[in-house]
């Protein structure tokens, strides 16, 4: 009994001692998509109708509202607005996606035929003040158009 009592023992001992071993400060790389907000090179030009196809408000995954707008002389600028934060000017990066001049938002929109959407919107989250005093970083995530 005693020799079994001493190789569970030993057994724990070097599971321990290997698992301390494996614990180390090394970080691991998960492969995924970067998510940025980046104004386009060269915007894209749209017209008032073609902007104007965007107007309305749609429902995001994380509960808030995104409403487009259009404002402006001829009303072609459109502005984007996550419930009351304020509006953002928007830009044209591609037929059915918009960046805000200010970097702040990226809206990808699809328009389906029956009128639904879908798509994706990505937000900059500013850097926060946090309980210790530290300031965490800025970060972008995303909600997807319901």
């Amino acid at each position: 009994m005693k020799k079994i009592i001493l190789a569970v023992l030993l057994g724990a001992a070097s599971l321990a001692a290997v698992a301390q071993n494996m614990q180390t400060d090394e970080s691991v790389q998960v492969p995924g998509r970067a998510l940025k907000i980046e104004l386009p090179a060269l915007p894209l030009h749209m017209d008032r109708d073609q902007s104007g196809a965007f107007r309305g408000s749609y429902t995001l995954s994380n509960g808030q509202m995104l409403h487009l707008r259009q404002y402006g002389i001829a009303g072609t600028a459109l502005y984007a607005e996550i419930d009351q934060q304020g509006p953002r000017k928007l830009v044209a990066a591609s037929p059915n996606s918009f960046v805000a001049v200010d970097r702040s938002l990226k809206v990808t929109l699809e328009l389906k035929p029956d009128g639904d959407a879908g798509g994706e919107v990505l937000m900059r989250v500013p850097a926060q003040r946090m309980a210790d005093g530290t300031l965490s970083q800025a970060k972008v995530i995303s909600a997807t158009v319901r």
